[in-house]
């Protein structure tokens, strides 16, 4: 994309929309959704995800917006053969915890999205995807952390986080081969 997206400025847009969903769970939705079906339909996705849209709030236009964006990164993202694919997050000079909740939310998106591209049981997914769905599941749901000590908690987040990130990349690969060009550059 041309322009890089802000976490914070997406999550604002959200949250005057009334859209009772995070920026984290959306990106990690349509990665999901993308690693199970990359020719998945992003007007569909929205409709799927605000069912109750009024084409006359501007504010809902405006998040509906975002949300495309955040679609067509997650697609481009997933697609980039230099591995430059990011997970959603809020910024690093954010609050830990805010950064781990909203990582937790990604997975917890990612777990949908795969789901609504009928990935419902991981038992037929290649072993590696299949574990790491699992782990997904867990990382989602693991409640709260410590974070006594800051340092360790950050090398933590950021390994935790760099797996997810792999993992997500990992998961596309397995089930959505990436089309090697045939010019060797």
């Amino acid at each position: 994309m041309s322009e890089t997206i802000q976490y914070t400025d997406v999550a604002d847009i959200l949250d005057r929309a009334e859209i009772d969903m995070l920026a984290a769970e959306i990106h990690g939705i349509a990665c999901g959704l993308l690693a199970g079906n990359s020719s998945a339909d992003k007007i569909k996705w929205v409709q799927e995800l605000v069912p109750e849209l009024d084409p006359q709030n501007v504010l809902q236009k405006d998040a509906i917006r975002e949300m495309g964006r955040l679609f067509d990164d997650a697609r481009s993202g997933l697609q980039d053969s230099q591995l430059r694919f990011e997970l959603f997050l809020p910024e690093d000079d954010s609050q830990l915890s805010t950064r781990m909740e909203a990582l937790q939310d990604w997975c917890q998106g990612f777990v949908l999205g795969m789901t609504m591209a009928g990935v419902k049981d991981y038992s037929k997914l290649p072993e590696d995807s299949k574990d790491l769905m699992e782990d997904f599941v867990n990382i989602g749901t693991s409640g709260e952390f410590d974070y006594e000590d800051v340092q360790e908690s950050e090398i933590a987040f950021a390994d935790v986080s760099q797996y997810v990130r792999v993992g997500a990349l990992l998961i596309n690969e397995e089930l959505q081969p990436m089309r090697q060009s045939a010019t060797v550059h």
